[in-house]
């Protein structure tokens, strides 16, 4: 079958690692939250696919599926097959395919709305699948951001910071409420919630028993849902999330509850910062909890049932969901150069957002803050933590421990600066990769 191309394609920050990673491997397996656009990425490279999920050809799947799965193979290379997931021992074929033709790259590409359970495949797919993590639309990417500063240009601290952003609060905000959907973006619908609440409707009811395989309780998934919301970016206890949901009304048990969140991390709804533990307190001292960040803000506005007027009005619900954005933006950017998100915090209240390091070992500082009257505060805590590092580094002299290439406050402000302590000022809807 050929391909769904569009003559009108969106290129997406991935698409470099991509083509790095079909140059690599014999096949690329992009995975992401449903509706981020991997389908359609994936066909902007194919030049045949299979549409596992069609309708039309399911009886004629089921078969092929049971007889002789190789025919989904089948079509000129690089062949998309979307939605391998619907028949997991695709997988193992495109594997043992791959393991064939060892001296061939860019034979496959798959995608797939959620990540099976571990131990459905009979092999990983190390060193013949490559895997690529795709983001919903990031500020740069919906032509939101005018991209003046690159994420990388950061590390370095003789780049000249000047920038202005063109998008307002009101538009920052109009974003976290439709999130990075395409869907949403090229719509640009009057209602931008009514995304999130599809995308929560859906989840609720179809998807979390499609990827467990139980019948779930919609109720108590939304509930669950909620209770994230209300403790986004913040390294809270499952206990606590628990504890949470009783009180709402919808108790669950502890397997339950876990059998949920696991289900929500395999749909690429829920994802877990890291902490960063640089031993430079006591190890009582670090928080080593992970902090759990939506991958599309949408879903939490949805699930809050905040709109574009409530969330501006919630000053304190809309920091914190425009952390978990810029955690969005950071990754998208982050992954082109294959950096890896951390947060930190400890318990004399000192926090870092995200610390993002690179492979060549340079590492960022970065915390959100939305509105002039905290940058101070991000300023500070970022001078704080670099200053307990320097002070580790001279009591531990042996001890091989770079300073952080940069200390980064982003906001939702006007203007990009460098301030006379080094800290740069960055309006998120200046950056791009």
């Amino acid at each position: 079958m050929i391909t769904n191309k569009t003559k009108d394609y969106k290129k997406r920050v991935i698409d470099e690692k991509i083509q790095e990673q079909l140059g690599a491997f014999g096949a690329v397996h992009i995975r992401g939250p449903k509706w981020c656009g991997k389908t359609t990425t994936a066909e902007y490279f194919a030049n045949s696919a299979i549409y596992l999920d069609d309708p039309d050809h399911a009886e004629e799947y089921d078969a092929i599926s049971k007889n002789n799965i190789n025919l989904f193979l089948e079509g000129e290379n690089p062949h998309l097959i979307d939605e391998w997931q619907t028949y997991v021992s695709t997988w193992d074929a495109v594997r043992r395919y791959c393991d064939k033709n060892g001296d061939k790259t860019s034979l496959f590409l798959l995608t797939g709305s959620f990540s099976p359970k571990q131990g459905a495949t009979k092999h990983t797919g190390s060193m013949r699948i490559s895997i690529v993590d795709m983001e919903t639309m990031s500020l740069f990417e919906s032509g939101e951001s005018s991209g003046q500063i690159s994420f990388i240009s950061l590390f370095d601290k003789k780049t000249k910071i000047q920038a202005i952003s063109k998008l307002t609060k009101q538009g920052i905000t109009k974003a976290i409420v439709r999130g990075g959907w395409p869907i949403a973006v090229i719509r640009n619908n009057e209602n931008p919630l009514i995304y999130g609440k599809q995308a929560l409707k859906s989840l609720c009811s179809t998807e979390m028993k499609e990827v467990t395989g139980m019948n779930v309780d919609p109720n108590s998934v939304l509930t669950l849902v909620k209770s994230l919301a209300r403790n986004i970016t913040i390294p809270v206890k499952n206990e606590t999330i628990i504890s949470d949901m009783s009180e709402s009304g919808n108790h669950v048990t502890e397997s339950t509850f876990y059998l949920y969140m696991n289900a929500l991390k395999r749909l690429f709804v829920i994802r877990e910062v890291p902490a960063w533990n640089p031993n430079i307190r006591s190890s009582t001292s670090i928080r080593s909890l992970p902090k759990k960040e939506f991958y599309e803000t949408s879903i939490a506005c949805a699930a809050l049932n905040l709109g574009v007027d409530a969330l501006s009005k919630d000053f304190i619900t809309r920091g914190y969901l425009f952390e978990s954005m810029c955690g969005r933006d950071l990754s998208a950017y982050a992954s082109k150069y294959d950096g890896v998100l951390n947060y930190y915090r400890d318990r004399f209240k000192l926090e870092c957002d995200f610390v993002i390091h690179l492979p060549d070992g340079r590492y960022g500082l970065f915390e959100c803050k939305c509105g002039d009257g905290f940058i101070e505060e991000g300023a500070s805590n970022l001078n704080k933590l670099e200053g307990l590092i320097k002070q580790h580094l001279k009591d531990n002299p042996n001890v091989h421990m770079e300073l952080p290439s940069c200390k980064v406050v982003l906001t939702d402000t006007e203007f990009a600066y460098r301030r006379d302590d080094g800290v740069i000022v960055l309006p998120l809807a200046c950056l791009k990769p």
